[in-house]
């Protein structure tokens, strides 16, 4: 849930006696980069900020402040790097699971009544159990369900925070009003740069904040994911393959050493994903190569895989074959090994 008494930071001017920033050691100068780069392609400004915002940016990082003081310096350079009107620091509360609370810089303009309120914070609590950036733009009037989503006039980007793979804070940044959508690039480059940013922040929040012990559950969790994702981008790679070389179905390249070339292709392409053509005539694993024919002029492609009855060919088109990519099979143990 949110916490009903949401808090506010002091909107006091800035207090002119602080000490000046004592810089720590500084990030990566490869994250820094990344991040200015990123900053410089958003599509609402000519130009994007200098360098010495973006070093300012990382000295308030590395600073010595309190989190307090942090945050309320934090949220204006944001909103200015995002050419945004508006920000939010959104902190889990320590010791009641569920709740958080929420630091707000120029705020009040963007979400007023107690129904923008309430749809406003289902759709924060939505983007902290995500682990990737998120932008909503505003719910159209006639919408299906005008109870969910983003009730205020302005797009919405949702940056969340993250430790051992858990969402500790999350970043809001509200952007001017547009008349018109973002296109699809154009929230790519604002999802690409708040999650550099967010990157960028919790190490900022570790060196001011009580981090939990990640937990091996956390690290099997991940990798578990991990391996879900590796399978899903194998299985697009498989595909992608497959419908590409399946193209070439009914061709020939006029002459043998052509075609012998494209088989040597294809094998290379395969071997190099753990691949292989599966025969049609047996459903083995199998190599595709063309080979000298007596009758056929350019050679013909044929299916190069070993059987209990030892090496074999399949096959024998002068075209290319209709091709299906299956799995690599095991390498054969000589028997000499066994002994």
């Amino acid at each position: 849930m949110l916490l009903a008494t949401t808090c506010f930071f002091s909107n006091e001017p800035e207090n002119r006696n602080l000490p000046r920033y004592q810089t720590k050691s500084m990030k990566s100068e490869t994250d820094i980069q990344r991040l200015r780069q990123a900053l410089q392609e958003l599509p609402h400004l000519s130009k994007g900020p200098s360098a010495k915002q973006v070093k300012k940016l990382g000295e308030l990082i590395d600073s010595d402040l309190p989190l307090q003081s942090f945050l309320e310096m934090l949220l204006p350079e944001v909103t200015a790097l995002f050419g945004g009107i508006a920000a939010v620091a959104w902190m889990k509360a320590q010791g009641a699971p569920g709740a958080v609370f929420g630091v707000r810089y120029r705020m009040d303009g963007v979400v007023s009544s107690v129904t923008e309120h309430r749809k406003h914070d289902r759709l924060v609590q939505i983007a902290l159990q995500q682990k990737q950036p998120m932008l909503a733009e505003p719910t159209a009037a006639n919408a299906e369900n005008e109870d969910e989503g983003n009730p205020t006039e302005h797009a919405l980007i949702f940056g969340p925070v993250l430790h051992a793979g858990e969402s500790i804070a999350l970043l809001e940044v509200v952007l001017d009003k547009s008349d018109r959508a973002l296109t699809k690039a154009e929230k790519h480059l604002y999802l690409r740069a708040v999650q550099l940013f967010a990157n960028r922040v919790y190490g900022g929040l570790r060196q001011r904040m009580s981090m939990p012990d990640p937990t091996l559950q956390q690290a099997m969790d991940q990798m578990n994911q991990l391996s879900n994702d590796i399978k899903s981008l194998q299985q697009q790679i498989v595909r992608t393959i497959e419908s590409r070389l399946q193209s070439f179905h009914g061709w020939s390249f006029g002459s043998l050493s052509e075609n012998q070339a494209f088989a040597k292709m294809v094998h290379q392409t395969l071997d190099s994903h753990g691949l292989r053509v599966e025969c049609p005539e047996c459903g083995h694993p199998a190599i595709l190569r063309c080979l000298r024919a007596g009758n056929s002029k350019y050679g013909a492609f044929v299916f190069d895989h070993y059987l209990e009855s030892g090496r074999t060919f399949h096959g024998g088109r002068s075209t290319v074959p209709l091709l299906k990519v299956v799995p690599k099979p095991a390498r054969r143990v000589a028997l000499s090994t066994l002994a």
